[in-house]
């Protein structure tokens, strides 16, 4: 498999037709999604009822009118699109690299690292109505606060770990993100996001992979891409995308997918996949991009590791179906304790949307206080018994106990969908895991982060 190339096209004429279908689409598109936005109230708005009403039936009408005057030129653009993506030789994303070569992580000839640091988080950066629709704050603001966040980093945490017994749950939620070595992100479902985040990232994270997705009639009815987004401190040597074959609903529209990629490490080289919703494909799909791409003359397979917004957790009766899949016999989860149990000091990554602009979590420390509370914690984060995923999960609050009052409960505020997994025999070892608050308010997901060792 050749390296991956800057852009997704071979050819600038080809770069050159998809800008233009790009400015044929973006009126129209936006004109909707902020037409559709206005009448979509989030907790967040302080505007009273009658002003919404009233903005509503104002701004609802000019946006249906100036939505019709550009609908020819989103046609034109939308076929323009569905037949460059047909015919042109796609490379399934962008990939972003130093255009001079800068001082990297390693040195030439030098041994292979022996610590990696990974990390993360469902950002949901995308049209301003699909935002509104999760309760999320709109606006270019939120990436240059995101960014922020991840960057938050200190390495005294790279120094602990506390994965060794006794593990406590102090010691694991953290209101900052250790140094890592490379962070993925889920829902990024926006390319002008995407350019955004990799301006904040390129001085720390060189190596950029963005707008990732097959887009075909029969995956996506191109339209919107997977969302899954990779910045690494690492050249990346090799990377695919496979869209998931089985869909339903909103999938239909949305190229979900497998993101691997096959990063150096001196002498080693390492494998990150990132995934959002699905796990039956992954484990088959990730082996067979390893013996294809792997040269065992003059490489070291040092670490394979999956990661990414499962959409399932290890504790709800909803999600058994997931909870023993021969992936978990091949990959370790440094939170699982069992298929329908979580290590005591777990907590949940899935927020509670209604909560979502409580201003507490906007402070990262008083946050992290907040899930060390067994009972504080399930007012912010959803609990790990749910028996069917529903739109009703966005709005819900927890259940009371006998006193009328929220009780702790064991799978309170426990619905740990985001994860990051290392596969057995590797070379390393899970040593330290984090869940950070560093985000609080800014997504409906908590990030995780692994610290993987070489072994002795």
């Amino acid at each position: 498999m050749p390296p991956p190339r800057p852009s997704r096209y071979d050819s600038w004429v080809l770069e050159v037709i998809d800008a233009v279908t790009c400015i044929l689409m973006y009126p129209f598109l936006q004109i909707t999604s902020l037409g559709a936005s206005h009448c979509v109230l989030i907790t967040a708005d302080n505007a009273s009822l009658p002003y919404h009403i009233l903005r509503c039936l104002v701004m609802g009408p000019i946006s249906l009118v100036l939505a019709f005057v550009f609908a020819p030129l989103v046609f034109i653009g939308y076929v323009l699109w569905v037949l460059l993506n047909k015919f042109a030789d796609v490379q399934p994303f962008y990939y972003v690299s130093p255009s001079c070569q800068q001082p990297s992580v390693y040195k030439e000839g030098s041994e292979c690292a022996s610590k990696f640091t990974f990390c993360s988080a469902n950002v949901l950066l995308s049209s301003k109505i699909v935002e509104c629709i999760n309760n999320v704050r709109c606006g270019s603001g939120r990436v240059h606060k995101i960014a922020r966040g991840l960057l938050q980093q200190d390495p005294s945490l790279n120094d602990s770990r506390n994965l060794h017994p006794p593990t406590k749950r102090e010691n694991i939620v953290q209101s900052k993100l250790p140094e890592v070595d490379v962070i993925i992100l889920q829902e990024v479902l926006e390319r002008s996001r995407a350019k955004q985040l990799i301006k904040y990232f390129e001085s720390k994270y060189p190596y950029c992979i963005y707008d990732v997705s097959v887009h075909s009639m029969t995956t996506n009815l191109c339209a919107v891409g997977s969302g899954l987004f990779l910045a690494s401190r690492y050249p990346v040597l090799e990377a695919t995308f496979h869209p998931f074959t089985y869909k339903t609903h909103y999938g239909i529209f949305l190229d979900l997918g497998i993101l691997t990629e096959n990063s150096e490490a001196v002498r080693g080289v390492g494998y990150v996949t990132n995934i959002h919703t699905q796990l039956e494909e992954v484990r088959q799909r990730v082996k067979s991009y390893i013996s294809n791409t792997h040269n065992p003359q003059n490489e070291v397979v040092v670490f394979s590791v999956i990661g990414g917004d499962f959409n399932c957790d290890n504790m709800s009766p909803g999600d058994a179906g997931t909870q023993d899949l021969p992936l978990w016999d091949e990959y370790k989860d440094p939170c699982r304790e069992c298929a329908g149990t979580d290590k005591p000091w777990t907590v949940g990554t899935e927020h509670r949307q209604r909560r979502l602009h409580d201003p507490v979590l906007e402070k990262p420390e008083i946050f992290r206080d907040i899930l060390l509370d067994d009972v504080q914690r399930r007012i912010f984060m959803l609990d790990a018994n749910i028996k069917e995923q529903t739109l009703e999960l966005m709005w819900v609050n927890p259940k009371p106990g006998p006193s009328g009052m929220v009780e702790a409960i064991k799978e309170g505020g426990r619905r740990r969908i985001d994860h990051l997994i290392l596969r057995n025999g590797d070379m390393v070892k899970p040593t330290a895991f984090w869940f950070s608050t560093v985000i609080g308010g800014l997504s409906d997901h908590m990030p995780v982060a692994l610290t993987v060792e070489r072994k002795l």
